[in-house]
């Protein structure tokens, strides 16, 4: 999800050296620290995951010291200077206002090599790749997985990280673009930045919390049929954020009982 903000400050003349700061959803601060000749913009991070952040300055009497917009990626419970607006004139007012937006996730988070997912069911189960990578329904240009899966089936981290997002509270499933957004869901964030997201899931279906840290196998809620969809099932992604604010989604190998670490195929059923 991306967040469109604004900040805006204003101050006659040179004033005494103040800190102001403007935190937005309990996930950053945008820190300000005015001086006679300068105003030294910082990023203070609240959570312990990434996010990626672009930021504009509309300003009068102001000089950036870098170009703008900037994009930037903030690293977990870190505090980061941003960028200085310099006072042209000292003698004269000055003020600025932010335009930020932000998503979940690190744009320079590379996928590590040689990884293979677990499927996110128990042992013993076998479900169906309805849609596979690239699919022709609803997955043209995204490599995403769905299995057709019934209602209230444990969904199993495929890997493990931690929970840094969830939503739990929605009822309704059907092919109606109104509920494009309205799917149940848990994000896992991985060790090398990237997230694995699970989605469709069963109305308070949800079973981690934010935060949590969770191994490959545990199970984390069960599948439903919530949002956008024609039938019960489970869908499944590994994507980084990009620069551009979107998520460009990964293929990844998983491990099956029958073949090894493999890519899945639509049309295919797979056991673990």
């Amino acid at each position: 999800m991306v967040f469109l903000l604004a900040l805006l400050s204003l101050t006659s003349f040179a004033a005494p050296s103040r800190v102001t700061s403007d935190c937005y959803d309990n996930t950053f601060c945008i820190d300000t620290e005015s001086k006679e000749d300068r105003v030294d913009v910082f990023v203070r991070s609240l959570v312990e995951w990434e996010i990626t952040m672009t930021l504009d300055v509309e300003s009068s009497n102001l000089t950036p010291s870098i170009e703008l917009p900037t994009v930037k990626s903030v690293s977990a419970k870190r505090v980061s200077r941003l960028l200085t607006l310099e006072i042209e004139d000292k003698n004269a007012g000055w003020s600025f206002g932010f335009n930020v937006k932000w998503i979940l996730g690190d744009f320079t988070a590379e996928h590590k090599r040689g990884i293979a997912y677990d499927l996110p069911y128990s042992e013993g189960q076998e479900f169906l790749v309805g849609q596979g990578y690239m699919g022709n329904a609803t997955h043209q240009g995204k490599y995403a997985l769905d299995w057709d899966m019934p209602e209230g089936t444990p969904v199993l981290a495929a890997r493990g990280g931690m929970v840094v997002d969830m939503e739990e509270s929605f009822t309704e499933g059907r092919p109606d673009a109104d509920l494009m957004t309205k799917a149940n869901y848990v994000k896992i964030r991985h060790s090398d930045g990237t997230i694995g997201n699970y989605v469709h899931l069963k109305h308070k279906g949800v079973k981690v919390f934010i935060g949590q840290q969770v191994d490959a196998g545990d199970v984390i809620g069960f599948s439903g049929n919530t949002g956008f969809t024609t039938g019960p099932h489970l869908h499944f992604e590994v994507y980084s954020a990009t620069r551009e604010l979107g998520r460009r989604t990964i293929p990844v190998e998983f491990n099956t009982n029958r073949r090894g670490a493999i890519l899945l195929k639509e049309g295919q059923y797979y056991g673990r």
